[in-house]
């Protein structure tokens, strides 16, 4: 299904850009940049990319909690020390996600579920 059938089911792709910047105050730029990927990567994959994206975001805020650091703290280290850190918190970011992963596949199977496994990250 093309962005423009989806748009024209929705009510058009200005309806959908207006209650989407009303809903998340995204400025016209970004909204265009979205449809434009949308366009390029079709809808759902673009949607489980954002998915996959904000999830990544909330395992790095939990790592970093776990250490008791925060984003500025990451940034006022020196250079060196900076990336030390910042591999090893991509490293954590992706054990858990892989364990979140296979929780959910695991999930799935003991459900008896043979289709594709979706996470579902609402906040």
């Amino acid at each position: 299904m093309s962005i423009s059938s989806v748009s024209g089911f929705l009510g058009g792709v200005g309806s959908v850009s207006q209650s989407v910047s009303a809903g998340q105050n995204k400025p016209t730029s970004v909204l265009q940049n979205d449809l434009d990927q949308i366009r390029e990567k079709g809808l759902s994959a673009w949607a489980h990319e954002q998915q996959m994206e904000k999830l990544k975001a909330r395992l790095r805020e939990q790592v970093l909690s776990d250490k008791n650091m925060s984003e500025r703290d990451v940034a006022a280290l020196p250079k060196e020390a900076r990336a030390t850190i910042e591999d090893e918190i991509a490293k954590l970011v992706a054990q858990k996600l892989q364990e979140a992963l296979e929780a959910k596949v695991k999930d799935a199977a003991a459900q008896g579920k043979t289709q594709a496994v979706l996470l579902n990250i609402s906040v």
